[in-house]
């Protein structure tokens, strides 16, 4: 389960911001300044912060500075500042992405995914789920004697799943993650290849790992854990 902090003083930024990461399955927190987002992080292990640069008191560039001198979170900057300067500024002082407003929260949600991804790969890529090991570089799944042959979109959906730990992913999430356009899937596909996930898992574990939640999507029976 992956914590994002949204740090944004307009509030329905904020919310509208907040509740899309949310339907996109994060723990989402929310701080309208740089001063809550401190004890944010003193509160909680966060992820990753997306971060508005216009905040009230301290600054937000300043900000991104205070976070990189003390912290590796993962850091994307979303602003309305689209000179080359401050976004260039921003990137050396150590922001992981720069997204300019108005967002497309299916970007932002992508761009975060990638910013994990890198994150994670710094960290350890191997997760056990179940009885099998899932190695998320080798995009593999095994239980020690067998593995399961995954298809690109069924591994794309795994992935999405694990990110959610046991929370619910709704089915148009599970679409954003294996099309780039909405014209090339629908959620019939999602069905079937969580069919065909649930499958070959339960053919290594012996049980039911993805559990469906009718008329809202599909999340995990447990969560993964580290390894």
């Amino acid at each position: 389960m992956y914590d994002v902090a949204v740090v944004e003083d307009e509030m329905l930024a904020r919310k509208a911001t907040a509740l899309s990461l949310r339907q996109a399955g994060y723990t989402v927190h929310e701080a309208s300044d740089a001063l809550a987002c401190r004890a944010l992080l003193r509160q909680k292990r966060l992820d990753l912060v997306v971060l508005d640069l216009g905040l009230p008191g301290l600054d937000g560039m300043s900000f991104v500075r205070e976070l990189r001198s003390g912290s590796q979170v993962g850091l994307i900057v979303v602003t309305r500042q689209s000179a080359a300067e401050t976004r260039i500024a921003a990137l050396d002082l150590g922001a992981d992405d720069y997204l300019v407003k108005p967002i497309d929260y299916g970007e932002l949600a992508a761009r975060i995914r990638s910013v994990l991804r890198r994150s994670s790969r710094e960290h350890g890529r191997r997760k056990r789920l179940g009885h099998c090991t899932v190695d998320l570089d080798a995009r593999t799944v095994s239980n020690g004697s067998e593995s399961a042959n995954l298809t690109r979109g069924e591994f794309d959906i795994l992935t999405r799943l694990m990110q959610a730990g046991t929370k619910i992913v709704a089915r148009e999430a599970l679409q954003s993650v294996i099309s780039r356009s909405p014209q090339e899937s629908d959620l019939r596909s999602v069905d079937a290849l969580v069919s065909r996930l649930r499958r070959k898992l339960s053919e290594l574990d012996n049980g039911n790992v993805i559990v469906t939640a009718p008329g809202f999507g599909y999340r995990l029976a447990t969560p993964p854990e580290e390894m």
